[in-house]
Parts: C-alpha cells; sequence; structure tokens
C-alpha cells in the first residue's frame, strides 16, 4: 500500500486579513504608549538597596542592589530562609532556602508607582530530616512573575530619595521540582507556589 502526501496552503480571506490588521494596530498602540510612558520618566538612573526584615527573622538574611532607568528596574541579589513549619508539606522535615535571584519591572507612573515584572532565582533547599538530622541539597531554578507597589518617603523634587517600602507577591514555578526521600519519609517541592515579600531599601 503506498500513501501519498501533499502541502496545504493557508487560505487568507477577508475576514481573516481584516483581524490581522486589527491585531497590529492594537500592537502599534500599546508600543507607542509604552515608549511614551518611557519618555516622560526621568532619564538619570537611581540606584537603590534594600533588604528583606522577615528573612533575618527567619534566620536568614536578605540584600539587593536595584536600578531604575527610565520606567524600568532592574535588581539582583542574595536571601535566605528558614522556611515556617507551615509551608512545609512534611512536619517531619525542615528546610533552608537560600540563593541569589534577579528581577526586572515595569513601574506604571513615576518611581512612587504599582510594578509588575518577571524573576529568576536560582537557590538550593537544604532539607533536613527532624529526627535524625539527615539533609539532602537539592538546587534549582524559579521563574515567576511579580508584582507591587512602591511607597516611596522622600521628596519628589529630590527624585524620591530616602527610605522606600515595597510589598510585593511573586507567583514562582519550579520547573525540576521533585520528591526527596530521606529516611522512608518524604518531602515534595512545590511546583507553583506563591511568595509574598516586603521589602524595606533606600534610594540614592
Amino acid at each position: 500500500m503506498t500513501q501519498s502526501s501533499h502541502y496545504s496552503f493557508p487560505f487568507y480571506d477577508a475576514k481573516t486579513i481584516s483581524t490581522r490588521w486589527k491585531t497590529l494596530l492594537v500592537g502599534l498602540t500599546f508600543s507607542l504608549l509604552f515608549a511614551q510612558a518611557i519618555a516622560q520618566e526621568s532619564s538619570t538612573p537611581r540606584l537603590e538597596v534594600e533588604i528583606d526584615p522577615l528573612a533575618y527573622i527567619l534566620k536568614g538574611y536578605s540584600f539587593h542592589a536595584a536600578m531604575q532607568y527610565g520606567s524600568f528596574r532592574s535588581s539582583a541579589g542574595i536571601f535566605a530562609i528558614s522556611q515556617p513549619a507551615f509551608v512545609v508539606n512534611n512536619d517531619a522535615f525542615s528546610v533552608y532556602s537560600s540563593g541569589f535571584d534577579v528581577k526586572t519591572d515595569f513601574l506604571f507612573g513615576t518611581s512612587k508607582a504599582w510594578h509588575t515584572g518577571l524573576q529568576v532565582s536560582y537557590a538550593k533547599e537544604q532539607i533536613t530530616l527532624r529526627e535524625n538530622s539527615n539533609e539532602q541539597n537539592v538546587w534549582g531554578f524559579n521563574l515567576g512573575v511579580r508584582g507591587g507597589y512602591r511607597f516611596l518617603f522622600g521628596k519628589a523634587e529630590k527624585q524620591y530619595k530616602g527610605l522606600y517600602i515595597n510589598p510585593w507577591l511573586a507567583i514562582l514555578y519550579a520547573p525540576s521540582a521533585k520528591s526527596i526521600n530521606i529516611s522512608q519519609q518524604t518531602y515534595k517541592q512545590s511546583t507553583i507556589f506563591p511568595f509574598p515579600a516586603v521589602h524595606v531599601g533606600w534610594r540614592f
């Protein structure tokens, strides 16, 4: 038996062409608005440093440096935290997370504004079985989307130099999440999980 093969070419009718032109126009409109928002912002980059106080309360640390340029803000930092018992899915384990991350946000309006963006972290989970202190270290990437609001307490005429507070929430995805077995106990890493934080910082 022989099989025949053929190639089909897409047929673009008037309705399809009209829909694609409308999509293109909408995309161009948003691009122009986006560019205008950037142009309205000060072009002078601003340096910021910040910490997450909760990390220190939970036997960890946090330090991040950021740069705002126009309507964008990028940051890089290190962090560590002893995960609270209520977020660990098996009470037989304790988990200490540490690593570093990078983030980029778009600010809606001025520096004192809502923001949304993306973040990538590379972190280690030190998973310890409480009964015998056996442990296993697991490294992995987390990818996520985030959003929050920046409360800047400096004066507008000084470009808000000084103290600020930035509460935000990220939804993270761990593509390499897996189950870890230690002494017949199982700890399962979460694939998707929320990560709330309140950063306190200083804007130069």
